[in-house]
């Protein structure tokens, strides 16, 4: 594992949105499919433990999910992120440290998120935090947040 793992949606930090904790970023942004549509969908969603146990139950409700998900999710994704961001400060500070490097999601089995199999993939997950690492620079990201924020 590297120092940079806490970079990814699925890293263990807990986000803290309208007064909820979502395990990890990856739960949020599950969430957010549902969220002010079918609150007790997304409740279940952040309530799921495990990550696989969590793709496995979007699946089961994908006929549920918001109808311009698809259009969203890419904003969604980075406000997740940078909420992410703001409330671990010793991710943010990681985050900041790799000043202006490409910031590349090297999952070979996604081609969305990441780069994957040969490095071809749209790496927007590696764009999103870009962003977020953008967005933090503009605020002065040495400023501390906490958890109670989001």
């Amino acid at each position: 594992m590297t120092q940079n793992t806490g970079f990814t949606h699925v890293s263990p930090h807990k986000i803290l949105y309208k007064k909820k904790l979502y395990p990890t970023a990856l739960h949020l942004l599950e969430a957010m499919k549902f969220l002010g549509r079918r609150n007790d969908l997304a409740e279940r969603v952040r309530l799921t433990e495990r990550v696989p146990d969590l793709l496995a139950l979007t699946e089961e409700l994908e006929g549920q999910v918001r109808r311009d998900w698809p259009d969203i999710m890419e904003s969604k994704m980075e406000e997740v992120l940078y909420m992410k961001f703001r409330q671990h400060p010793d991710l943010r500070q990681l985050l900041m440290e790799t000043n202006d490097a490409e910031l590349i999601y090297d999952e070979e089995g996604d081609s969305f998120w990441g780069v994957g199999v040969q490095g071809q993939g749209a790496n927007r997950l590696g764009q999103a935090l870009h962003n977020v690492r953008e967005r933090l620079r503009r605020e002065g990201a040495g400023r501390s947040f906490g958890l109670g924020r989001g």
